[in-house]
């Protein structure tokens, strides 16, 4: 997968670890909304936006255009002067296919993750040594 194949609408879910070992990962579900859907592209970076699934199920999709942002299809239960309740990340390409995923390469991902762990013999969290920043 790469970010010429997302499809607006469609879910793809972003993989993130709560230890370095990548071994305690939390899998979000995001609807791809766009790219570069509050600005205009940049030639340095194209960003592509993914809209909280939950977000979506309660308000529908948003898509930007300028700074007003409106539902894509036509409907909503969202204020559209603040965009309360739609929550957005943004990644880069770069991102596409190691930070998000489709659902078919989930499970490989899902099976990495396993054997680390099981290699460290399943390690736990514990407090992280260092200052906050």
């Amino acid at each position: 997968m790469d970010a010429k194949s997302l499809e607006i609408g469609a879910t793809y879910y972003r993989i993130t670890y709560a230890d370095v070992a990548q071994t305690m990962p939390g899998i979000e579900p995001l609807v791809y909304a766009g790219m570069s859907i509050s600005d205009p592209p940049s030639d340095e970076s194209v960003k592509y936006y993914f809209q909280d699934a939950v977000s979506v199920v309660r308000f529908g999709l948003g898509v930007r255009w300028g700074q007003e942002m409106q539902p894509a299809d036509g409907t909503s239960d969202l204020n559209p002067d603040n965009d309360e309740g739609r929550v957005y990340c943004v990644h880069e390409a770069s991102e596409i296919d190691e930070v998000i995923v489709d659902l078919q390469a989930l499970p490989a991902e899902i099976e990495a993750t396993i054997q680390r762990a099981k290699e460290l013999g399943f390690p736990k969290l514990s407090k992280a040594k260092g200052k906050w920043v």
